[in-house]
């Protein structure tokens, strides 16, 4: 027989954490058709992996590229991505969806919108449901494989616009309504975004009420939780107990009352009072897995994630902004209560970088932490920020550093990467202009490189089926994830001895050594950093269901 491709002379690692073995693979329709002894296929066209690994493509089980699939170039802006090894995504995270769209919804979808700003100018929400969202996706065709979720956030605005109250029985009827919908038309599962607005509004009565509807169909729960930091606005600060212990013990109690599958999403201790939290967190996930709770948690290699402006403000602030953001009283509530919360969970607006704000005037200062642009303006520290999140109406895009630790120290991020029920992720999303997450170029490439070779967390096997099988499982894909006669040829051949994440804070957009190739249903998309496809392999991947 002969194939459409082979792989010859590379060293397997096909997912399971098994030991890695010399083969040749035979690729035919996408699939991986053989697995043989080196120098016994015959194909097409050959790629040489002599000296390199083969590893499946990798999942990113976390990202935020939903908004970019629709654009008609959204394979520039994804590219990066390729290019560190993934070939299959995990979108529609932290309560945001593209779908369902209302009347409703549809203008505070579009203010939303704002903060990616390489969507203005297209000819947006060409759909109104789930299903008519990944049709058109499918008819386009996408770089890479590609799942979504529905998200609370977007079903919340779909049926009760912007209100902040507690929906009412009508209401509470259609969001579960939706959701289901959402769900039986390829959704994997459902999203909430509890530290955002609308997710912030939503007491937790309203999520169960939703979490028995994706227990019925089958869907997984991710949730980004009400509190990461040891100290919110979202619970009483005599409680006793660390806020981010508070908010994940919730999520923990709404899964074993509805029975979902629980994903905790991006667990991460923000600020430096919070990382000593870091044992007692994942001891409450070990007991609750241990009771039989089907739980996990996700995770990226670094102590600083994007989010938006508005991210570090209460709901009482978020509720009625464009009024708060103003007023001199709400302004003044805001400064005392944010001046106490960073001094007591160890955060300062130095670990607080600008990462893209619309408007040229802006543009002098992306890439700047806010102790800088507070200098740029002469205005204090708290000014500052309020003048960008003024300016921006909310929509600036910020990196924050402190996230399970900082350059100096790392502890609870590699307890965190290490544990056997974390599954990596990049949760990031690529800017038109401005400072870019390095998570975007390097998250894969670091894994391999400085936390498997370099300083020997885990075995090369094992880095490879926490980026692979694992997610594959999580999600419920069997036909990915591996290396296996009959499954979809989503493959990676990389350098062990020189992959490597190249960017840095002040160079966020260094694209990684090592990753020599990128194979997406057995189509050679990239080679030695370079996109060389000229069509779209990428696959949509619906949930399946027999409702």
């Amino acid at each position: 027989m002969v194939f459409d491709l082979v792989i010859q002379n590379g060293e397997v690692i096909d997912g399971t954490g098994k030991p890695r073995f010399q083969a040749d693979l035979g690729l035919r329709n996408g699939k991986i058709e053989a697995i043989a002894a080196v120098g016994t296929l015959q194909g097409k066209e050959t790629l040489d992996a002599k000296g390199r690994m083969v590893a499946p493509g990798f999942i990113d089980i976390h990202s935020h590229f939903d908004w970019i699939l629709p654009l008609s170039h959204h394979d520039k802006i994804l590219a990066p991505m390729v290019l560190q090894g993934i070939t299959t995504m995990v979108t529609g995270n932290c309560g945001s969806s593209p779908a369902p769209v209302t009347p409703l919804a549809k203008p505070l979808m579009e203010a939303k919108l704002g903060s990616y700003g390489a969507l203005s100018g297209e000819d947006y929400y060409r759909w109104e449901s789930m299903g008519q969202y990944l049709d058109l996706l499918e008819t386009n065709g996408m770089l890479l494989n590609a799942a979504f979720l529905v998200g609370h956030g977007t079903v919340r605005w779909a049926v009760m616009g912007g209100r902040a109250g507690a929906p009412d029985t009508n209401e509470s009827a259609t969001m579960r309504q939706f959701t289901r919908q959402a769900i039986r038309e390829g959704a994997h599962g459902f999203s909430t975004g509890l530290g955002y607005a609308p997710g912030m509004f939503a007491a937790n009565d309203e999520i169960l009420n939703i979490l028995r509807t994706v227990v019925d169909e089958g869907g997984i729960y991710t949730v980004h939780g009400r509190a990461y930091s040891c100290l919110t606005p979202f619970y009483d600060l005599n409680t006793g107990m660390p806020h981010n212990r508070i908010s994940n013990l919730e999520q923990l109690e709404l899964a074993r009352q509805s029975g979902v599958r629980l994903q905790l999403s991006h667990l991460i201790f923000h600020g430096r009072e919070t990382w000593k939290t870091y044992p007692d967190v994942i001891r409450d996930v070990e007991r609750a897995a241990s009771e039989g709770l089907d739980v996990a948690f996700d995770a990226f290699p670094y102590t600083y994630g994007n989010t938006s402006v508005n991210s570090n403000f209460p709901a009482w602030f978020l509720d009625g902004f464009s009024n708060n953001i103003s007023n001199s009283a709400s302004l003044q509530r805001l400064s005392d209560m944010l001046e106490g919360r960073h001094a007591k969970i160890g955060k300062r607006y130095s670990d607080i970088i600008l990462m893209w704000a619309p408007g040229p005037e802006m543009a002098e200062m992306e890439g700047l932490d806010f102790t800088s642009i507070a200098d740029h303006l002469k205005m204090t520290e708290f000014e500052a920020y309020m003048h960008v999140a003024r300016e921006s109406r909310g929509t600036a895009r910020i990196l924050q550093d402190t996230y399970s630790g900082d350059a100096h120290s790392e502890e609870p991020l590699r307890a965190i990467l290490t544990h056997p029920l974390c599954h990596f992720m990049t949760d990031t999303l690529y800017m038109p202009r401005g400072k870019q997450n390095p998570a975007t170029f390097g998250t894969y490439p670091r894994l391999l490189g400085h936390y498997s070779r370099d300083l020997g967390l885990f075995s090369l096997e094992e880095v490879i089926r926490r980026m692979t099988s694992f997610p594959a499982e999580r999600m419920g894909w069997r036909d990915l994830g591996r290396i296996a006669q009959g499954l979809w040829a989503d493959l990676v051949i990389f350098d062990s001895t020189t992959v490597a994440d190249n960017t840095t804070l002040k160079n966020s957009e260094e694209p990684p050594t090592g990753i020599e190739a990128v194979v997406i249903s057995g189509q050679l998309v990239a080679r030695h950093g370079q996109i060389v496809s000229n069509r779209r392999w990428g696959r949509m991947l619906r949930r399946r269901t027999t409702k």
